[in-house]
């Protein structure tokens, strides 16, 4: 896992699906944390930034996805504060 600021090629949302429905960051992937083990092969190649609603699954999704041999970077905030920050989001018409 590295926490560096390189651009992204990849930005993964690990929330659940609901989560995602209301509100998620424009072009993002999006695989729910529990089924993660089992997709990673969905994610395209490059850097990940993962993501979650505070942190927590962001960090066991980025340690998971290391142990895989992808590079991964943690963004270490709260979802809501994406908006704030400039970040496009896509949301629930």
């Amino acid at each position: 896992m590295r926490d560096d600021r390189r651009a992204p090629d990849v930005i993964l949302d690990v929330r659940l699906g609901n989560e995602w429905r209301d509100s998620h960051v424009e072009g993002a992937v999006h695989v729910p944390l529990p089924e993660l083990a089992h997709r990673v092969e969905d994610i395209p190649p490059g850097t990940i930034w993962v993501h979650c609603g505070s942190g927590y699954r962001a960090a066991a999704a980025a340690s998971l996805l290391a142990r895989a041999g992808r590079e991964a970077v943690l963004i270490d905030d709260a979802f809501a504060a994406a908006e704030g920050a400039g970040v496009p989001l896509a949301t629930r018409a």
